[in-house]
């Protein structure tokens, strides 16, 4: 098995269109959303008598030799990309494609394999991570918590009324909205204003992309980013005015967006990582189900990352 490294402007979008077709974070516009913040795209592609057999999308941060390789981004989650439908050949290619990363001079590697399907090298370093994955299927499905269900009832009375974010329309007040929630939690903005326009601009054409957005007597209240994956969705990044709190937006906004999944066959909602000591979040999350899930997140460290 050959394996190689094409960046997009390299890489025959044609092979991509079968392999990419049921995975948001394996799609070309998804990998570009990164060049807004300094990275390049790139895909690993396993190939047998000439022809590519499975692909594993990442980005690129930083210039040699402090380069490092994400697969994906900021909690996204890995995938090997193949029509391959034999769990035995997938894993053989995932071991491939991995080895072939390992050795190319990347000074940290990151590979989150949340769906547990990687034969992963030995010398990667698993990490454990863990998240609430809820089981959605059921149509009769509700938050188990009451409480949280009264909240849900109570925003309903509000009023509250949830729109998909427009660019044009709401990107103006949910820049102060977002880097004052990011303030809040002790750090800098995470994504520059470009990041967020590109997301945007793709939602338009891409309806995997979910981001709800809401306002209260014309300030921002709550933004809503999730993203559809086959039949499971990340809830990816949340960004609210505390001022609010009383209007229970954010939960009236996962409730609507659980909604919405089943209504696209959407069978599982995960709720995004869960940091060590994250004692508050990990009780919210169990107010929507207690289906706690793990998975490893895979590093790898050469050159100066090992010192870094």
């Amino acid at each position: 098995m050959e394996v190689s490294r094409l960046t997009i402007s390299r890489l025959n979008t044609d092979l991509l269109t079968t392999p990419t077709a049921d995975s948001l974070f394996g799609s070309i516009g998804f990998a570009r959303l990164w060049e807004t913040m300094g990275g390049t795209p790139v895909y690993w592609v396993a190939r047998a008598g000439g022809k590519i057999t499975a692909l594993l999308p990442g980005v690129e941060f930083g210039r040699r030799p402090l380069k490092r390789f994400q697969s994906m981004p900021d909690g996204i989650y890995s995938r090997i990309l193949s029509e391959a439908r034999d769990n035995h050949a997938r894993r053989e290619m995932s071991r491939a494609l991995l080895q072939a990363v390992a050795k190319a001079g990347y000074v940290k590697t990151y590979v989150t394999d949340f769906h547990g399907l990687m034969e992963v090298p030995e010398t990667y370093a698993a990490q454990p991570c863990r998240t609430t994955v809820v089981d959605i299927s059921d149509k009769d499905w509700r938050p188990p918590n009451r409480r949280l269900r009264r909240y849900i009832r109570k925003a309903e009375r509000e009023g509250i009324a949830l729109e998909h974010f427009q660019a044009d329309r709401h990107l103006e007040k949910f820049v102060p909205l977002m880097q004052a929630t990011e303030q809040r939690h002790g750090q800098k903005p995470r994504y520059p204003v470009e990041f967020f326009a590109a997301l945007a601009a793709l939602a338009e054409t891409d309806n995997r992309i979910i981001w709800y957005y809401c306002e209260h007597e014309g300030r921002p209240v709550v933004s809503h980013i999730s993203f559809i994956d086959g039949d499971l969705a990340l809830h990816w990044q949340l960004y609210y005015d505390k001022t609010f709190s009383f209007l229970r937006a954010n939960q009236f906004m996962l409730w609507k967006l659980v909604g919405e999944l089943r209504q696209r066959g959407v069978r599982r909602l995960s709720l995004g990582a869960s940091p060590p000591g994250a004692s508050g979040l990990v009780d919210y999350k169990a107010k929507w189900g207690d289906d706690e899930y793990t998975y490893n997140c895979y590093v790898h460290k050469s050159g100066l990352g090992r010192f870094l």
